[in-house]
């Protein structure tokens, strides 16, 4: 469950903490005051998309973190995924969104990814919203309620590897699938080029080679000069480096006999003349290979100038040349031989196709047993909800195997007697979907997420109807946390706790307070939303009385 929010900087909230027993919670106050920013920085928790028009004008930042106590074990399970140490049973998420649009996130000081954030998230609290109640009209949602309600995952999980398989195989079979003469065409133009690459024989790193090795013969002329300058420098005549140095040795070694110090220099110098042979050994080698012969200049520029022009058509690079030619010469092999793969293919697709007709019907069946029993359930909680001549209906019908089932799922209601079965959308109020949708979140909420979040769930529903709403909900919160914005009395009184969201003006900026209220500030809360402004000693009366009986 939701144990604490804190925020800072999100819209008309400077700064905010709110702690959240268990129970049903109640958020009340007036239009603007910054009820649905709270919504909003627990949905940033959920990882939930934002931007920088979140934060509170003038500001650099906007930042929001959320406590959770008695965590589910799919949270336990994810949070050991993830690498999150929850060793003492708390869970600690905080987002932060920047001016420049950046966000980032971090559960117990680890961060996370967004994905890791909205995986977390369905599995802590679940935020019911008015859009919500638009997604209830639209059938092609009701398949993922009546899914949900017979806990499908896994049959799900099964036809979706099926589908994929069978869809695969088409896709291959499509593929290989040519006429004779367009079969022709892409022959020939293979056969051309994997002749030509495999003419060329490349070797991976070459061009870096022959790069290097064009450089050099491009600018024969100064290499020649400078090795014979170089080995006249070393060896050329008496004045050479060689001949000096060995003078300078004989004359150290002379004078080694009489001090120890020109011993250890002549050692050096030894040292350094014996390298000197060597490089000299070596230029000379050098100066006599040195091939003379433009040829091999004209070969290498030739080779280089195929290569470049390989690139335009077979890929940047010699491995991208050579990748190509892979997949030229197994293609070509598939059209030579497409006849014999599409009928190896063919006898993969039955077998497929028939696995994943089995795993359709049972999908199906498990769905139609399921309709049963959720048309039940939502029948007896409309009927608790004031809506006691209501009659729902699910309504499956068979479709073309899709990735999602052989089923088309559509609720239909009738709400008055002698009326019949019509789809949600064309018959239900406002009020109605409100109720329809807390019955079945209800329903699902069984074995989910520990905090349950309601936006204005009494949006279009008064009277009776509200009271049924408030006593459902204060029900529900009996199994989980629940949450709810209101703006009706009937809801506010059930609560457990109840908060009060206020809006106030002080040196030219706005600022919003969120407090816990109680006793007689609780009483002129629930009388104000009853009346206003007017607040009477009756409409007083009144909340003490809804409060007295709500306990």
């Amino acid at each position: 469950m939701l144990s604490s929010l804190h925020i800072e900087n999100i819209a008309v909230i400077e700064s905010a903490d709110i702690s959240f027993p268990s129970g049903l919670s109640v958020l009340t106050g007036e239009t603007g005051a910054g009820k649905s920013m709270i919504i909003d920085s627990i949905n940033m928790i959920l990882g939930g998309r934002t931007n920088r028009e979140v934060i509170r004008t003038g500001c650099k930042k906007a930042f929001v973190s959320a406590s959770f106590e008695c965590l589910h074990p799919t949270v336990v399970s994810l949070a050991d995924e993830f690498g999150i140490d929850i060793s003492d049973g708390e869970l600690i998420i905080s987002r932060e969104v920047t001016s420049d649009g950046r966000s980032s996130a971090r559960a117990n000081g680890r961060q996370i990814t967004a994905a890791m954030l909205r995986e977390l998230g369905k599995n802590l609290i679940n935020i019911h919203g008015q859009h919500d109640n638009a997604a209830l009209s639209d059938p092609s949602t009701h398949l993922s309620f009546l899914d949900s309600f017979a806990v499908n995952t896994k049959e799900r999980e099964d036809y979706s590897e099926k589908y994929s398989r069978v869809k695969n195989i088409k896709k291959q079979i499509d593929s290989l699938s040519f006429d004779e003469r367009e079969k022709a065409m892409r022959t020939d133009i293979l056969r051309y080029q994997v002749n030509e690459l495999e003419a060329a024989q490349l070797v991976v790193g070459e061009d870096e080679v022959l790069e290097k090795k064009r450089l050099s013969l491009a600018n024969r002329e100064k290499v020649i000069k400078g090795i014979f300058a170089a080995r006249e420098a070393l060896c050329g005549s008496e004045r050479g480096a060689c001949d000096l140095v060995a003078a300078a040795q004989n004359e150290l070694a002379y004078v080694s006999r009489y001090d120890e110090d020109a011993a250890k220099l002549s050692e050096r110098i030894n040292d350094i003349f014996a390298e000197l042979e060597d490089i000299s050994d070596e230029i000379s080698r050098f100066a006599d290979n040195i091939d003379d012969d433009e040829s091999e200049l004209e070969q290498i520029e030739n080779r280089l100038d195929l290569i470049k022009s390989f690139r335009k058509k077979y890929g940047n690079t010699v491995e991208e040349m050579l990748e190509f030619l892979e997949k030229a010469r197994e293609e070509l092999e598939n059209i030579e031989f497409s006849d014999e793969k599409i009928k190896k293919l063919q006898k993969e697709l039955v077998s497929a196709q028939s696995e994943l007709d089995i795993a359709a019907k049972r999908l199906s069946e498990n769905r139609e047993k399921a309709a049963e029993a959720l048309e039940r359930a939502v029948t007896g909680e409309l009927v608790f909800l004031d809506m006691p001549k209501v009659r729902f209906s699910v309504q499956i019908m068979p479709k073309a195997q899709e990735k999602d089932g052989a089923d088309n799922v559509e609720f239909l209601i009738s709400t008055n007697v002698g009326e019949e079965l019509r789809p949600l959308a064309k018959i239900a109020s406002g009020g109605e979907l409100s109720r329809i949708m807390l019955a079945i979140k209800n329903i699902l909420s069984k074995d989910g997420a520990g905090t349950l979040v309601f936006d204005e769930v009494d949006t279009g529903v008064s009277g009776r109807a509200a009271h049924k709403i408030a006593v459902k909900l204060k029900q529900m919160s009996g199994a989980s946390q629940v949450i709810v914005v209101t703006h009706l009395a009937q809801i506010a009184a059930e609560g457990h706790n109840h908060f009060i969201i206020k809006k106030e003006s002080r040196d030219d900026r706005t600022y919003t307070s969120v407090n816990l209220l109680s006793g007689e500030d609780r009483i002129k809360e629930l009388a104000r939303i009853m009346g206003g402004d007017n607040i009477t000693p009756a409409l007083l009366e009144t909340a003490r009385e809804m409060v007295k009986q709500s306990v």
